[in-house]
């Protein structure tokens, strides 16, 4: 009778493919990853990949970087804080590898910030570095009345004229058709609310690179619907949005005020009111040349505050 044979079968992971992070300044040790064989055989893991020279295996056989990573001076190929791996598991004979990025975040607490004061509100002044860019969603119902934030914006800034310009609703009044808009960076009016565009005043690129990009999704996209990362505020009450049409809205982009300023100058003091109103009440960075840019035209302008924007009916 012969013997009944015996057939290998390679280690498993409980993922085909990982993406873990790190946050700088909390260890070396790279969680997140289960691995076992079936044939309860002895198993040895090894690195390879692109930026495998950062890692290692320790003796209990978890990944971990050969040094605390440090998020304001990454070490991975691209320079942008996302390592990527292939670790393999083999029992000597079969060999089974996955694909892992690990992402490290930033600890704030090693961000070097100066402080400051611009129209009478402290700010703080530095750079970090931020993940790439990844657009937070926009339009919500932050009210949950049908009408999205968008519209409420349009519902706010609207100017009827002394009633010659009425506000028009869909007919299930969840949407702004038309009335009368002024773009203040062009000094134009607009009367279709498909022409009109809701502008972030401190773009959603320059946030996220002033330090947004550094929070949560949640947060993110709080703040890219209502102006404020605090809870409960309504985007008809915020400062950082403005009904503007196409074509100041393009030209401006993402820019800071030392890149772009309105075409109508008698804008101006408010428009950079508004910029660092914003930055100061969600504690967004300025960097030296934006804070010194602004610094320096402040004396141009009074020292009234901005009014409370009331939430709308």
């Amino acid at each position: 009778m012969s013997e009944p044979q015996v057939i290998n079968r390679a280690p498993i992971f409980d993922q085909t493919s990982y993406a873990l992070s790190l946050k700088e300044n909390t260890g070396t040790v790279i969680d997140g990853i289960s691995f076992s064989d079936p044939d309860a055989d002895r198993i040895t893991r090894s690195i390879s990949g692109t930026d495998s020279e950062a890692f290692s295996v320790t003796s209990i056989g978890s990944i971990a970087f050969i040094t605390p990573p440090d998020f304001e001076a990454p070490t991975d190929s691209d320079e942008n804080n996302e390592y990527e791996i292939t670790l393999a598991a083999s029992d000597g004979a079969l060999t089974t590898s996955v694909s892992v990025i690990i992402t490290v975040t930033n600890d704030v607490s090693d961000d070097e910030v100066g402080q400051g004061t611009l129209f009478g509100l402290s700010v703080e002044v530095g750079e970090i570095n931020t993940p790439a860019y990844d657009r937070p969603s926009t339009w919500d119902d932050q009210d949950g009345d049908c009408i999205s934030d968008r519209h409420e914006i349009l519902i706010a800034q609207h100017l009827e004229g002394d009633g010659a310009y009425p506000l028009v609703m869909s007919s299930n009044g969840c949407f702004v058709e038309t009335g009368r808009w002024l773009d203040p960076y062009d000094d134009i009016y607009y009367y279709s609310a498909s022409e009109v565009q809701i502008d972030h005043v401190v773009a959603l690129y320059e946030s996220w690179v002033s330090g947004l990009g550094n929070l949560d999704t949640a947060l993110q996209r709080r703040y890219a619907n209502t102006g404020s990362l605090n809870e409960g505020i309504l985007p008809e009450t915020s400062h950082n949005f403005l009904a503007v049409g196409a074509s100041s809205n393009g030209e401006k982009g993402s820019s800071d005020p030392t890149q772009w300023m309105p075409r109508n100058e008698a804008y101006h003091c408010t428009y950079l009111k508004k910029w660092v109103l914003n930055k100061s009440q969600n504690e967004l960075l300025f960097d030296q040349a934006e804070f010194d840019f602004i610094s320096g035209r402040a004396s141009d302008c009074d020292d009234e505050p901005l009014p409370e924007l009331p939430a709308n009916p």
